[in-house]
């Protein structure tokens, strides 16, 4: 009797599993059980994590080669040599095909069987590293496969192969086999859990396509599918999160008294035009009765503390309290300097919350109240918290800005950030922000000009800095690292080396260290006293990056420049030149050859941070400008950003036309919705 789709009539008239299906099935079942997948059928979301492309081919005559090579041959002699201790190695010699009888040696240790898996004759696909010893291209522990004629194609070699994550117990060959059976003998149902795109395949076809794709291309016509489903998720959350929050409503106090007015007339200087618009814009908000969601991105020295004051005073206008979150004591410190300085006397009361030191019930009330992380740590509520500024705030993680937010009835949000954040950026994470930007620089800010530098020339340098001293100059020396923090104690990055060299040049008294595992109050000591003047040199790690003030301070060095991306090294600079006068900025490159080079040369030629944070994130990626663990930054499996831009533009066109329409037939909308409201509703 003759099958049917592989399937063969039995007595009571059901059909059972061909002998392919049913070993197949089986192998599939065994996997997704490892796996922790309720069943074979799963399996097809089980996507590799990477392609290597097993096609090209080589020959001994081509040379010895750089990376991995596939090449085919027959065994012509395979040896089995035993040591002592029940160390052995399997020597096998193969006459590679297509050459005039070269050969190649593949090696095994401590595999005896392999011996007999390559008697003499057998035809074989290698996969592996080339190397040469005594003349000979050897290559060990490689990949095969039993080439045979009529045989199917090559599950392991001789094509685009998919590498899947692995868990304990299971290899590639393993899975890749299992996957290659399974999916040839089935065709398991895939739903579609998010509107498709004309222009790409489904998400069945993108699948299949992924596990065993006939060529790179295919697999990049795949992973663009598979791209789109996660930005369309991603920007579809936002959107609902965006709509969740505009829903709520507040209701604001009645103003109590005018606070800004006078503040303003009182300024010595005029605010500048972005200033200006960022503070109307701020005003706007709060005349809303839904709370305030703003994010202020500021180039280094734009003017944020400023505008952050406008909007803390206009909190306390209403009779209500206002906070400031800043990630480290010393930043808080500095904020509530700094609005001292800038905010009328005797008519508020600015007072600080650390770990260390908590404000008292007594006091002049409006007050604005600046802290760390410990203004949500503890279980006390704010009273009346009405206004939340927070400060880098890609500092902090989602959960904490939550948790600051939640010590008042949806208060108001403004979150100020110096890192200019490309505009692939803004697309992809601030979908449920209200972004304002502040790129025109106050007056009074100095020139500063950028130098890049070999590191050659450090003696020479540091030589000139004693000149610098002398001649009453300010200086910053950034090194990247600690030395208790690399593998040799004497490596040249070593912050301490560095201040030992150059407190032996220009004097102990005049030279200070700074670094991130020094307690807060001795960093606030020592730069109070560079501040004054009593230290001229401070020697530090990228400590300095955010929030150190010291307007007197005209000269940086920046030692191991190139172990820094351009955003951060941006970030440095901008703390000279902050007092009206001319600043200098050293570059010191150490590494990196011609690349490193011209990274650093883009620097020196430009000011602008936006322009400095799209060629950052061009040559980095998203991961490395703001760190792991920043606030509301996606990680993506099949989306490489900023190539992706045209998809991750058509997935928020998508989003916005799928917020206005029928989705409820979209199980991954229904998802995204669920998660997006419930994240409003915690935060």
């Amino acid at each position: 009797m003759g099958r049917v789709h592989g399937r063969t009539p039995v007595a009571d008239g059901r059909l059972a599993l061909s002998p392919e299906k049913a070993r197949a099935r089986r192998a599939a079942e065994s996997l997704a059980e490892r796996l922790g997948f309720s069943g074979p059928e799963e399996l097809a979301g089980y996507l590799p994590r990477r392609h290597e492309d097993r096609r090209k081919g080589w020959h001994p005559a081509e040379g010895l080669p750089e990376g991995p090579v596939n090449f085919q041959g027959t065994v012509t002699r395979s040896k089995l040599n035993r040591w002592r201790g029940r160390r052995c190695m399997v020597e096998v010699d193969l006459q590679v095909e297509g050459g005039m009888g070269e050969w190649v040696r593949l090696v095994f240790y401590n595999l005896p069987f392999m011996a007999r898996a390559f008697p003499e004759g057998k035809r074989v696909a290698v996969f592996g590293r080339v190397e040469e010893k005594k003349g000979v291209f050897v290559v060990t522990h490689p990949e095969t496969e039993t080439v045979e004629e009529g045989k199917e194609e090559g599950i392991h070699l001789d094509r685009v192969v998919p590498i899947y994550p692995l868990s304990e117990g299971l290899s590639q060959r393993r899975v890749r086999s299992v996957l290659y059976h399974y999916l040839r003998e089935f065709s398991p149902q895939v739903y579609e859990v998010f509107p498709g795109d004309p222009d790409l395949p489904t998400r069945a076809k993108a699948w299949r396509a992924f596990h065993f794709p006939e060529s790179l291309r295919e697999v990049e016509v795949a992973r663009r599918r598979l791209a789109y489903e996660e930005l369309l998720g991603t920007q579809f959350s936002l959107r609902v999160r965006r709509a969740a929050r505009e829903a709520i409503r507040v209701e604001r106090p009645a103003k109590e008294k005018d606070l800004v007015g006078p503040w303003r007339t009182s300024l010595p200087w005029p605010m500048t035009g972005d200033q200006e618009k960022v503070c109307a814009e701020i005003d706007a908000d709060l005349a809303l009765p839904r709370p305030m969601h703003r994010l202020l991105q500021g180039d280094v020295g734009a003017g944020k503390t400023l505008v952050a004051a406008h909007a803390l005073l206009r909190g306390l206008e209403h009779g209500t309290h206002v906070a400031l979150m800043a990630p480290t004591t010393l930043l808080v410190e500095q904020h509530a300097a700094s609005l001292r300085k800038l905010l009328p006397r005797g008519v508020l009361e600015v007072v600080t919350w650390t770990s260390d030191s908590k404000p008292g019930p007594v006091g002049l009330f409006p007050r604005i109240t600046v802290g760390t992380h410990a203004l949500f740590a503890e279980k006390a509520r704010l009273s009346r918290l009405s206004l939340c500024v927070i400060d880098e705030q890609q500092r902090f993680g989602v959960k904490q800005r939550a948790a600051f937010l939640a010590k008042g009835e949806r208060p108001d949000l403004l979150v100020l950030t110096a890192t200019p954040i490309p505009r692939t950026y803004d697309l992809l994470i601030h979908g449920d922000l209200d972004v304002s930007l502040l790129q025109q620089m106050p007056p009074g800010r100095g020139e500063v000009k950028t130098h890049v530098r070999d590191g050659g020339v450090a003696e020479k340098i540091w030589a000139h800095l004693k000149d610098r001293v002398v001649a009453g100059d300010r200086v910053y020396v950034v090194v990247p690292r600690l030395g208790e923090e690399v593998m040799d104690p004497a490596d040249e990055a070593s912050v301490k080396r560095t201040h030992e060299q150059l407190s032996a040049a220009i004097g102990k008294s005049k030279v200070a260290l700074l670094h991130g595992k020094m307690k807060e109050e001795e960093k606030i000591g020592i730069l109070g006293k560079f501040r004054k003047g009593e230290i001229s040199v401070l020697v530090a790690t990228t400590v300095v990056e955010v929030g150190v003030d010291v307007p007197e301070a005209n000269w940086m060095v920046i030692d191991h420049a190139d172990r820094l991306g351009l955003s951060q090294l941006h970030q440095l600079r901008g703390r000279i030149g902050r007092g009206g006068r001319s600043g200098t900025c050293v570059l010191i490159q150490r590494s990196g050859g011609a690349l490193a080079k011209d990274r650093l040369e883009y620097l020196a030629q430009n000011r602008d941070g936006f322009r400095i944070a799209e060629e950052d994130y061009r040559l980095r990626g998203p991961g490395d400008i703001l760190g792991e663990d920043q606030s509301g930054i996606p990680r993506f499996r099949f989306a490489r950003l900023p190539e992706d831009l045209p998809l991750l533009q058509k997935a928020q066109q998508e989003a916005v036309r799928m917020m206005k329409g029928e989705w409820k037939q979209w199980p991954g909308l229904v998802e995204a919705e669920a998660r997006a409201k419930q994240d409003v509703a915690t935060n």
